[in-house]
C-alpha cells in the first residue's frame, strides 16, 4: 500500500477499526484493496497528496474509500 494511505490506515486501526480483508488486483495487477471492518473512524484534516475521499454506499462493495490514482491501491470501509 502506498505512504499515502498507509498513514490513513494507521489511524484507523489506532482508532479501533480492523482489517477483514487485504488483496491486490481490484483496481490494477499490482493495486493494493483493504477493507476496513466498519465506517472509517478518523478524519483527516487534509487528504494526503494525490487521495481522493469517494462514497459509494453500495452494500454488495463497501461505503467509502479513500482512493490514490497513481497507484490505484484503496482503502475502503464497510457500511
Amino acid at each position: 500500500m502506498c505512504p499515502e494511505l498507509r498513514g490513513l490506515l494507521a489511524a484507523e486501526l489506532a482508532a479501533g477499526n480492523t482489517v477483514v480483508e487485504a488483496r491486490t488486483g481490484m483496481y490494477g495487477a499490482s493495486a493494493v484493496l483493504v477493507l476496513l471492518s466498519g465506517p472509517f473512524r478518523s478524519r483527516p484534516a487534509r487528504l494526503p497528496a494525490g487521495v481522493e475521499y469517494r462514497e459509494l454506499n453500495d452494500p454488495h462493495w463497501w461505503k467509502a474509500d479513500y482512493f490514490h490514482a497513481a497507484t490505484r491501491d484503496c482503502l475502503a470501509c464497510r457500511c
